[in-house]
């Protein structure tokens, strides 16, 4: 019995130990956020209701009803409903303009001979009609033309005929009816092997537009063989659709700061893209997330549980583009008190289903911003405590802080910190003539992406909490930060900005030990260079964070010593870079290079620093569309790819503090297809000229 204790004595002391060692090198990053605030919000928030919100409004893609379109869209009715019964008295639906939209109405092709058989019908799926499809009835023939090339299309008599392909329709469509066909059936599909009864979210368009019936592969396949193998086909199809005129409607909810004063942070995500495609991921499933971090916050504030923010917080469901430029352009006073932009947008994605990931996409050079690093934390927090402690030998099953719903899985939290990704509304808060930065936040890749299987079963309740939580804790850390959060918030920033200048280097250096003598000279000055860049950017988010609190000396202080501090960094980063430099250039048999010397071009470039003028931010929105047409042409920018990056060139004048070589240094460092310094010269001379810029 005695040497049975002593056992149990000694395992327990071995626990002990290894617990001690494993919170010491476990990867339990810190938060940003008091952990007991954090604990709150992850107790409170609900991935559940966030997923009943997505059956409630998009179980299925179905017809939109003609009367639907003269008043509120359920949509919009059920999001200011929800936030009303949550304590939002003011929730409202805005509206900010008028547009016009296509909408099926119905649709139906049967094939009459040689059999008769009901191929496809709006009311079963209503992705089976191509969206600018015009009302048609029409009986006809069946043609195959393969993939739609040209060639396929000459070989067929289209006249009086349906063309069926397994292109996507918008490719073919065109030729098709030039050559004489009435409509188009195709099986495109984008993922066939994923998914063989999916079918794109997709149509065709144009003053000569027929019809589309879109098939599923399954179905496709069938109809296909059935043409190769000669039979003749006749089908009849009945499609009636309409254009309808509604209103741009944006639901809206406002928690109200601590200082009536003081700034926002806006989260949006989009309720409509267009108005006739309902998908339950893209993006239901960000709005319905939308919904729940507002409850949320505001059931955490309201009851004293969290204190009251400093800075309000807004939240806007939009029409994807169609909602947020107006938006933003009717409200350029609250854009003007704006810290930064969160967008949710396909958040809810089953991950390990998917083989997806939660990926933050951060701002680009152009709009610098504490932001990225915020949010960044908050990802690794959430990575590092929902997983098993399997993962790093404790043989727990448990996670450290688990973020999960009664019906979702128990997945580990698979995410990526990417670079910057546009094509959604944050783009809209990023544009140079906003100057809000903005971040998206993205299930992907997304096996149903603009499908007809975008419905609610890709979807998991603990991926949508782990999506609440983020955001919510994101949005609520910079709402609320004075001198010590804004002081947490910098430090932040300075140690991932000297992880993000080592990575930099890394993959430069694997480059430059690759190197021809060619290419040598070529690769160790990009290596410099981008070292400059990162720089240059890095010191640019340290010093965003005074906008938390701008009258703190000691905060000015501590982002000036860190600052001091990335410098030194690429200091030693240089040291490191010319350090392999030297051993590359013996391996190869020439001689190290002393130093950078700048060409002629380059040494202009480095004295002449750009500067945004006031008329920018006055445009507001889509400001560089203002560039008058024949001054576009003077400079040679009326033509499509001429420029590949104006608007991040654009960006860089802001604040005037970037050469015209500081942004060429930027552009190299991001892009793999940067302009040249020519380019970007001529560019910014054309701004001037608009009065955009000043030198």
């Amino acid at each position: 019995m005695r040497k049975s204790r002593l056992t149990l004595t000694l395992l327990f002391s071995l626990m002990v130990g290894a617990l001690a060692a494993q919170e010491y090198t476990s990867p339990f990053n810190h938060s940003l956020m008091d952990e007991k605030f954090y604990d709150l919000i992850v107790g409170e928030s609900s991935g559940d209701r966030a997923y009943y919100h997505i059956l409630d409004i998009a179980p299925y893609e179905r017809d939109r009803k003609s009367e639907d379109y003269k008043g509120l869209f359920m949509e919009s009715v059920y999001v200011v409903d929800k936030l009303k019964s949550y304590g939002f008295a003011d929730a409202t639906t805005e509206l900010v303009g008028k547009t016009k939209t296509w909408d099926g109405v119905s649709a139906t092709l049967w094939e009459v001979s040689p059999k008769v058989s009901k191929l496809a019908d709006y009311r079963d799926l209503a992705a089976i009609l191509g969206q600018g499809s015009k009302s048609a009835h029409v009986t006809a023939e069946l043609a195959w033309i393969g993939r739609g090339t040209q060639k396929e299309i000459d070989g067929v008599d289209l006249k009086g005929k349906i063309a069926v392909t397994e292109a996507s329709a918008g490719r073919v469509h065109d030729l098709a009816v030039k050559a004489g066909a009435v409509g188009i059936i195709t099986y495109y599909s984008p993922r066939p092997l994923v998914d063989p009864i999916q079918i794109p979210n997709s149509g065709i368009r144009g003053a000569n537009a027929t019809f589309c019936i879109n098939l599923t592969p399954r179905d496709g396949y069938a109809l296909r063989d059935r043409l190769l193998a000669g039979e003749k086909i006749t089908v009849k199809a009945d499609i009636e659709t309409t254009t309808e005129e509604t209103n741009i409607e944006v639901p809206t909810c406002l928690i109200k700061g601590a200082d009536a004063n003081a700034e926002e942070i806006i989260l949006c995500a989009h309720l409509f893209e267009g108005y006739v495609k309902l998908g339950a991921n893209d993006n239901i499933s960000g709005s319905a997330a939308l919904i729940e971090i507002a409850r949320t916050l505001n059931q955490l504030i309201e009851s004293g549980q969290l204190p009251r923010p400093k800075r309000s917080i807004r939240f806007i469901w939009i029409p994807e583009f169609e909602g947020s430029i107006p938006w933003a352009v009717q409200h350029k006073d609250i854009l003007k008190r704006t810290l930064c932009n969160i967008n949710l947008d396909m958040v809810g994605l089953w991950m390990s289903k998917s083989q997806s990931f939660y990926c933050l996409h951060r701002t680009t050079m152009g709009n610098p911003h504490y932001l990225n690093d915020v949010a960044e934390n908050f990802y690794h927090y959430m990575g590092a405590t929902n997983k098993s402690f399997v993962a790093t030998g404790m043989g727990r099953p448990d996670a450290l802080k688990p973020v999960v719903s009664v019906t979702g899985s128990r997945d580990p939290f698979y995410y990526s910190i990417n670079a910057h990704y546009g094509a959604s509304d944050h783009e809209v808060f990023n544009d140079w003539g906003v100057q809000v930065p903005g971040v998206i936040m993205i299930t992907w890749p997304d096996n149903y992406y603009h499908t007809s299987g975008d419905r609610p079963e890709i979807c998991d309740p603990t991926q949508l909490h782990r999506a609440i939580v983020l955001a919510a804790v994101s949005a609520y850390t910079i709402a609320e930060a004075g001198e010590e959060g804004a002081a947490k918030i910098a430090s932040e920033v300075a140690s991932n900005a000297a992880k993000r200048m080592a990575i930099k280097m890394k993959y430069d250096l694997s480059l430059l030990n690759e190197a021809t003598a060619e290419n040598f000279a070529q690769l160790y000055r990009s290596a410099r260079f981008n070292q400059d860049a990162m720089l240059k950017n890095e010191t640019a988010t340290l010093a965003t964070v005074m906008e938390l609190a701008p009258a703190s000396a000691a905060l000015k202080e501590l982002v000036n010593t860190l600052q001091a501090g990335v410098k030194t960094t690429w200091t030693t980063n240089g040291k490191s870079i010319d350090a392999a430099m030297k051993i590359k250039a013996s391996a190869l048999g020439v001689a190290p290079i002393k130093s950078i010397v700048l060409t002629a071009e380059e040494k202009a470039a480095s004295k002449v620093y750009p500067r945004s003028t006031a008329k920018v931010k006055e445009y507001g929105y889509g400001v560089l569309r203002s560039v008058p047409v024949d001054v576009m042409a003077k400079y040679g920018f009326n033509k499509r790819g001429a420029v590949n990056h104006g608007g991040e060139i654009a960006k860089l004048t802001v604040g005037g503090t970037n050469s015209v070589l500081d942004i060429k240094k930027m552009l190299d460092a991001q892009f793999p297809n940067p302009d040249s310094l020519e380019t970007i010269t001529s560019y910014l001379e054309m701004l001037k000229e608009a009065g955009l810029v000043t030198f």
